[in-house]
């Protein structure tokens, strides 16, 4: 195994990034619907949940108009 970390030590910055896409991928490939949209919606609410709350409303804001945001507001209150 320590080979492979030598290995890996000699990639490129580039070779690094294609290496990290390659893993993706393959994580992604592996998984089924289900758990995929869990993966999808973990990682959407732990990047939110870290922000102030304007910053929650301006990224809402990049993805739907006033109206599903109104809605969205309108949910929870």
């Amino acid at each position: 195994m320590s080979d492979l970390y030598t290995k890996f030590d000699s990639l490129n910055s580039e070779q690094i990034r294609e290496f990290v896409d390659a893993y993706a991928e393959r994580i992604i490939d592996d998984m089924d619907p289900k758990s995929l949209m869990q993966f999808v919606f973990d990682t959407i609410t732990e990047n939110l949940i870290i922000q102030g709350p304007n910053e929650i409303l301006e990224e809402v804001f990049c993805v739907y108009d006033e109206e599903v945001v109104e809605e969205l507001i309108d949910s929870v209150s």
